[in-house]
């Protein structure tokens, strides 16, 4: 029968008590899904076909029936941008969206709505600030999650 020294058996003490430690110190993997930044790319799947890019970035948070956020964003003479705005919400809502530039004119130019999403596009005649604005109107008492996705090409 082999024999293990007591420095090596205190070594081996101690390394299994620190990874027992350290596994009981964190936590486990979770996945974390946003069903209303989900449903914003879903939106986006016909634009990004004919090869608009989706930047990683996006906006989000929640909003009350009928409340009106405005999202403030630098865009560039020659890039055609798609915004897209999803919501999770399982109450019937109704998802509105445009576009402003910086002297409140409407530049908003094509549409396009689903369910859970609508989109805007817009062809920036300059480069300038802009503003996205947007409103869900639903049925619903509850705060409602929303984000915002961009993409150009």
């Amino acid at each position: 029968m082999r024999r293990f020294s007591s420095s090596f058996l205190r070594s081996l003490r101690t390394s299994a008590a620190f990874t027992v430690c350290l596994a009981l110190l964190t936590s486990p993997l979770q996945a974390i899904v946003d069903d209303a930044h989900s449903a914003a790319l879903e939106g986006a799947m016909e634009q990004v076909a004919e090869g608009f890019k989706i930047r990683q970035e996006y906006w989000k948070g929640t909003i009350k029936p009928g409340e009106q956020k405005l999202v403030k964003h630098q865009l560039f003479k020659g890039n055609q941008v798609w915004f897209w705005l999803g919501t999770s919400t399982e109450a019937e809502v109704k998802l509105e969206i445009d576009v402003f530039d910086a002297k409140g004119v409407k530049v908003s130019a094509a549409k396009r709505s689903g369910s859970d999403f609508a989109a805007v596009h817009v062809d920036p005649k300059k480069t300038g600030t802009y503003y996205v604005v947007f409103r869900i109107v639903g049925k619903t008492k509850d705060d409602i999650d929303w984000a915002l996705v961009y993409g150009w090409k």
